[in-house]
């Protein structure tokens, strides 16, 4: 009933490549006489034509679609009224009101419908777990607000878009298909009258008659399939999915783990509308939504004693609507000063109705002329909403391959009937376009019931720690279900659809999300890169000779003998580590090797722009609840071990965990400008200033205190940042909204003054030396070193190769994937090149703080290549409205 609180499984429903393929091999031949006296049509001087099963939501959507693609249909309703008053309310979201948009019905619905503007989960008495006011955010990524309002509201406004009412036939109970491959297929209704059609779309709910024909048609040839959509069960399989993801199980078929009690009640006083609440309980969840006038849509539902499957599902009378009630009454949906329980409300129901709640994905969605669409072939439980919409979004893209056939034959001057062969085609790449998409979303949908009802351990965790730490965990999921949505694609788009803040992209979202393992074989060459640094840096005796000259109790600086600082903070085991860590940085800190010390000096300096660059990273919006969160981790261990071995890690962690996917929406390359405000400052407290104490101070023995400081300075950054946030407003709630660009200038003001002064140290080391730049490239592994001295000179030689040279490589993978998206109108060639450059002349420190900030400008101001816009409208769907 909101969107589900965890990402969608991807990777649990494979059959349409399958069934694709034996499509291509087999056919079908069922032949039967020809059509009796009672047949309205004959086959031989009709045009083509489309007959659906089913007057529901997906069905209503086909003929409004095929109306409007002028291609002749019939639909049959068994029901005598199309839109009937049953107590059912339905989620409408950006997926299924853009579509309902370009039909033309979306305006009657949107004035209906409630808009929810704020959820809150609550806790078993009724307490608040968190609130959740995304709505705002999910209208300004898409442009369509979350409504929420009676289902037969939405079924009467499609009923009444419909231009010709003759098209819509009710009182029509089909009790026989016959199908022939070659001639077409015919429906025989409960009255005796008979239809003809071309493809038979089978829109007829869960207990499906058209989908049972269609397997028993398929069942000769496809035994095994069958039986398994009949019997749910579970599959093993190994294959790839299109756009990457691997799976090895997936269940097939219907099954039923909760039933639902959901009704309208009317006089609901002193509540607020487009407040939804939930109560999660341990095995059981109660819902309410609030409209004006104190009407409330509510649901309550328990897990049932087992799990039912097709065939034994159970339904309920009214006695078992009061056991329900007896079972759950107590359910608190509100609590004091406005105390609500599931019996109080029942009081006030005028409509209502139990069910059981079923969950299901199929495998064969077509055979021959038959198909099926919404929740015939993916039925979801009704906790994310959004059954409906995949519906809608099923049979826009039926209509989408119908349109295509129709238009085909027109094209050919053929009497509008595509060849057997065709319409087994279309009905393949129907499958292909929506049965990963659909399957996602069951899922999540699945993981919501069972986090409502807290079913697991994990489930109980996630409702009580993850929700309440990520709050934007609905709109994210919201985000990731609706991006991919289907259009119809040829009727023209709605402006509101387009002027967003995260457009559609069909290429994106949930069932055609990048793999992550993809990635992470992709990126290995920085792993390598790392466990090579590893290998050559490793200390080794070098070791003993620090841990000899922090013993001998004096350094020797130029005839002079400073005393060696053992005790700083107080923390024995942390000052003797720190103190002998210490001498191998005395060669620079001193001066005892002017190459070293030159070297040192530009390491350090070049290092700023990255330093920023990662904690900014920690505050962007697209990389909360992941690891890139803790640079303070990754700074430590690079002070421990050498930024050379670590930086290859953290870096191939941020290309994983940061594809071009992760900023489609505007508002998530925004960092929180709370915190990375803060960025530069902190670095020039806690890092840059001990710095210039421990090599600069005139007191040489202070030098070796300034250097216990700076050698943790990612605990000062860290602590640096959390206090002067305290100073900053936070306003990242309203920029996400309306300005998304607010942190760029402040990002390249910080990024830009490291670049500087590291651009400023690397020309320094080069001009002061008689190599050149060469002073930088090590000269031997430095194990082999015969002293201290040389030994930190090649030690910092190798850091600096390792440490800088993997972030230049990690630009080839961000610019990579800029590139594939089309992003970079520049070209990959051509930005390398100029990085290549800026590495000759300003060093690798300026070269990637530049090339960084660039990157932030494409994704601030560029869109990917197949995302509907303003600007690719014309060039993808042929104009807007």
């Amino acid at each position: 009933m909101f969107p589900a609180n965890q990402p969608a499984s991807l990777l649990s429903h494979l059959g349409s490549l399958c069934v694709y393929n034996l499509h291509k091999c087999l056919r079908l031949h069922v032949r039967h006489s020809l059509p009796s006296s009672k047949t309205l049509t004959m086959t031989q001087d009709r045009e083509f034509r489309i007959l659906i099963a089913g007057g529901g939501v997906a069905g209503l959507t086909l003929a409004n679609a095929l109306e409007q693609a002028n291609v002749p249909y019939l639909l049959l309703e068994r029901r005598a009224e199309l839109a009937p008053q049953v107590g059912a309310s339905i989620g409408i979201f950006s997926s299924g009101a853009r579509i309902l948009d370009q039909l033309g019905a979306w305006r009657r619905i949107e004035e209906t419908a409630e808009r929810i503007n704020l959820l809150t989960a609550r806790r078993h008495n009724g307490s608040v777990i968190c609130e959740d006011r995304s709505s705002e955010l999910i209208l300004a990524r898409t442009g369509y607000c979350t409504a929420w309002g009676e289902r037969q509201v939405l079924l009467q406004a499609l009923v009444d878009n419909i231009k010709d009412q003759s098209k819509l036939l009710t009182g029509r109970n089909i009790v026989e298909v016959r199908h022939d491959l070659e001639t077409g297929v015919t429906v025989v209704c409960e009255n005796g009258e008979e239809y003809e059609g071309d493809v038979l779309v089978g829109c007829d709910g869960v207990n499906s008659r058209v989908r049972e024909r269609m397997w028993e048609l398929a069942e000769p040839e496809m035994p095994g399939v069958v039986k398994g959509e009949r019997e749910s069960e579970f599959h093993s399989l190994l294959m790839r999915i299109p756009r990457g993801e691997d799976a090895l199980t997936f269940m097939t078929g219907l099954f039923a783990d909760y039933n639902t009690l959901f009704g309208i009640a009317y006089g609901v006083e002193g509540l607020t509308a487009g407040h939804l609440d939930t109560s999660y309980n341990i095995g059981r969840v109660g819902m309410t939504i609030v409209a004006e006038g104190g009407k409330m849509y509510w649901f309550a539902g328990e897990r049932l004693s087992r799990r039912y499957y097709l065939g034994e599902i159970p339904r309920f009378d009214e006695e078992e609507v009061k056991s329900f009630l007896a079972r759950n009454g107590s359910i608190v949906l509100r609590p004091e000063p406005n105390r609500l329980t599931l019996a109080d409300l029942w009081k006030k129901t005028v409509v209502h109705r139990l069910v059981s709640i079923e969950q299901g994905k199929f495998k064969l969605w077509h055979w021959g002329r038959i198909t099926c669409a919404g929740d015939s072939i993916h039925k979801s439980t009704p906790n994310l909403g959004v059954g409906g919409n995949i519906g809608i979004e099923s049979a826009a893209t039926l209509a989408n391959g119908i349109k295509q056939l129709a238009d085909k034959c027109s094209r050919t001057g053929q009497l509008r009937r595509p060849s057997p062969d065709d319409i087994q085609k279309m009905l393949a790449e129907y499958q292909q376009e929506r049965e990963i998409r659909a399957a996602a979303v069951v899922d999540a949908s699945g993981f919501l019931t069972q986090a409502h009802c807290m079913q697991t351990a994990y489930h109980q965790f996630f409702v009580n720690w993850m929700l309440p730490n990520f709050g934007e965990l609905i709109a994210e999921l919201f985000h990731h279900v609706m991006i991919g949505a289907t259009k119809l694609d040829f009727l023209p788009l709605p402006k509101r659809s387009l002027m967003v803040n995260a457009p559609f992209n069909p290429t994106q979202g949930d069932g055609r999300r990048e793999s992550k393992l993809k990635r992470a074989f992709f990126g290995l060459p920085l792993l390598f890169l790392s466990c090579l640094a590893f290998y050559i840096m490793n200390v080794g005796i070098p070791e003993q000779w620090a841990k000899d000259q922090r013993d001998g109790g004096f350094i020797a600086v130029d005839n002079t003998s400073v005393p060696v600082l053992r005790s700083f903070y107080g923390w024995k085991s942390l000052d003797e580590t720190m103190a002998w860590v210490n001498m191998i940085f005395v060669p620079g800190m001193y001066g005892v090797s002017e190459e070293g010390r030159r070297h040192m000096i530009t390491f350090l300096l070049e290092g700023l722009p990255f330093f920023t660059i990662w904690l900014l990273e920690s505050t962007r919006r697209a990389n909360a609840l992941t690891i890139l969160q803790l640079p303070t981790l990754f700074l430590t261990l690079c002070q421990l071990m050498g930024i050379g071995i670590i930086a290859p890690l953290y870096l191939h962690l941020h290309y994983v965990l940061s594809p071009v996917e992760s900023f489609a929406a505007r508002d998530k390359r925004l960092t929180n400008t709370r915190r990375s405000y803060t960025t530069l400052p902190s670095i020039l407290l806690g890092y840059l200033v001990p710095l210039v104490g421990f090599l600069f101070s005139p007191h040489l023995p202070h030098r070796q205190a300034w250097l216990f400081v700076w050698q943790l300075f990612p605990i000062w950054t860290s602590l640096g940042m959390f206090v002067l946030s305290r100073f900053v407003r936070e306003t990242v709630n309203q920029d996400k909204i309306d300005n998304t660009e607010k942190d760029l200038t402040v990002l390249r003001w910080y990024v830009g003054l490291g670049s500087v002064l590291a651009a400023g140290g690397h020309v320094w080391g080069k001009m002061a030396g008689a190599a050149g730049w060469g002073f930088l490239l090590p000269g031997g592994i430095p194990r082999g070193c015969a002293d201290l001295t040389s030994f930190s000179v090649s030690f910092l030689q190798w850091d600096y190769l390792f440490g800088f040279g993997s972030h230049v490589v990690w630009l080839g993978y961000l610019f990579w994937d800029l590139a594939r998206a089309g992003m970079l109108e520049e070209g990959c060639g051509s930005v390398m090149g100029v990085v290549v450059g800026g590495l000759v002349t300003v060093g690798p420190g300026a070269t990637v703080g530049g090339a960084w900030l660039f990157r932030e400008g494409v994704l601030a101001g560029r869109w990917h290549r197949d995302a509907v816009t303003v600007e690719s409208v014309g060039r993808l769907h042929g104009g807007s409205k």
